[in-house]
């Protein structure tokens, strides 16, 4: 296993008009594939949702609510890949990227668990240790917000299917950090879209979770395929290239 093969030339660096552009072009033309996925993935998170009220200890099967993510994010990913494409792609998901979605799952499940506890316990101390504690609680929140969105595109990406689940999750973390400005922006628009389509609960359940999956994967992909250039060009002979660059268009 090894870094993706290195493209002859660079895509243009990635922009959230751009990626919002490309994404509704995507949904229009990918509608009748992503709809059905993304009410599949509604209801299998309400479903684990309501037994884990019913049943407290069921908890813990709530990371299986990635595995129909990830076929959605496959589904995106292929899309963006410009490879052919169908319902069934998504469903492949769940049998070939099992341990992957499910780690990837089960992480950001347990990160958001434990620091939404600390910041509620930080902001119910009442206290200056405890608002710093919060303070810190709402920044991790805020970077595995971050990283999810980054993750699942590359690690649902077909062009690095051959590549180990580290490498794509290394990736991931190098480019939220190579990028948390641009990134960050990303997080936001996607927030505001999620908030609106959880307002509009239609939109939630058939429509804004794979908008939003387009809209990451035509965002991030490029942006994966830059950095790992710039990584690889020292071994490959090409000009070296700070790996931490930063491109300004967002």
């Amino acid at each position: 296993m090894g870094p993706a093969p290195v493209p002859a030339s660079l895509p243009e660096p990635p922009t959230i008009r751009a990626a919002l552009r490309a994404a509704l072009k995507d949904f229009y033309f990918h509608s009748w594939r992503l709809l059905p996925a993304n009410v599949l993935w509604t209801a299998v998170l309400l479903i684990l949702v309501g037994l884990a009220i019913l049943v407290p200890p069921l908890l813990i099967l709530l990371p299986l609510a990635a595995l129909p993510l990830a076929g959605i994010f496959r589904i995106a990913t292929r899309i963006v890949r410009g490879r052919s494409v169908s319902f069934w792609d998504g469903m492949s998901a769940w049998r070939g990227e099992v341990r992957p979605a499910l780690l990837l799952g089960a992480g950001v499940l347990a990160a958001t668990t434990v620091l939404g506890f600390n910041l509620l316990t930080g902001i119910l101390s009442d206290t200056l240790p405890g608002w710093a504690f919060a303070t810190l609680a709402f920044w991790g929140l805020v970077g595995t917000w971050l990283y999810a969105w980054v993750a699942w595109p590359i690690l649902l990406d077909p062009d690095r299917a051959t590549q180990t689940v580290r490498e794509r999750l290394r990736l991931a973390a190098l480019l939220l950090l190579a990028h948390p400005v641009r990134v960050g922006a990303l997080g936001v628009v996607l927030a505001a879209l999620l908030v609106v389509s959880a307002i509009a609960i239609v939109a939630l359940v058939t429509v804004s979770v794979g908008f939003s999956a387009l809209v990451a994967s035509r965002y991030v992909l490029p942006a994966a395929d830059r950095l790992e250039s710039r990584l690889a060009g020292p071994r490959s002979g090409h000009r070296a290239a700070s790996t931490l660059e930063i491109d300004t268009p967002v």
